[in-house]
């Protein structure tokens, strides 16, 4: 059975209060991810640099195609991987920024989340009001288990690029092109997890609770 949300929690604003919180913490992080996307998808043009550059480094410290002009030019061998190895640089510093992006949304799901958690402290004790649902809204106490599957799952895969990236810095001499590829898919379990709490929360979000 369907209720109102004002009926239900007139006598107690606290709650009311918690909700409004909550239907902002998901809006931030529904308009975010896209964010979040945007800067991995964006991202991707630098990745394939890396990895053609890489390659080219690699050719080029074996001197494969260039012994003729090694001997003739001795320093061309060095000139180019000082050259390569700037335009690497270049575009690992713009994937390290993209880490920075993924860090900043991870920060604002937090502070959403922490707000939330305050309200909640205050109406916690209230078992009735907090594990109340209905076929279009969850309960309280699954989205604040929702909002904190999804910091948890953010602030992971912040986590996991950074340590990406660290190691491809080190390892875009070798070609390890395992690094590229675990970039690639990373995020998965993030999309599937947040869509699928979005799915639930369509009607929540559109509701208006007022005080």
């Amino acid at each position: 059975m369907e209720y109102d949300f004002n009926e239900t929690w007139r006598e107690n604003p606290r709650t009311t209060k918690l909700l409004q919180q909550l239907q902002k913490a998901f809006t931030v992080v529904k308009t975010n991810l896209k964010v979040w996307n945007e800067a991995i998808h964006g991202s991707q043009r630098q990745l394939n640099s890396v990895r053609n550059l890489s390659e080219q480094r690699h050719c080029c410290v074996q001197a494969q195609g260039l012994q003729e002009i090694t001997q003739k030019f001795p320093n061309v061998k060095e000139k180019l991987m000082f050259k390569i190895d700037k335009e690497i640089d270049n575009h690992m510093t713009h994937l390290f920024s993209v880490v920075d992006i993924c860090k900043e949304v991870c920060d604002k799901v937090v502070k959403q989340n922490e707000r939330c958690q305050t309200l909640y402290n205050t109406v916690c004790e209230d078992l009735n009001l907090i594990t109340k649902r209905s076929p279009t809204c969850p309960s309280v106490v699954e989205m604040m288990e929702w909002l904190q599957d999804i910091e948890c799952l953010m602030m992971k895969q912040h986590s996991v690029r950074k340590h990406l990236l660290d190691k491809l810095s080190i390892a875009v001499k070798d070609q390890d092109s395992a690094l590229y590829k675990q970039w690639e898919k990373e995020d998965t379990e993030l999309h599937q997890t947040v869509n699928g709490y979005l799915s639930f929360l369509e009607f929540f979000l559109d509701m208006k609770i007022v005080t």
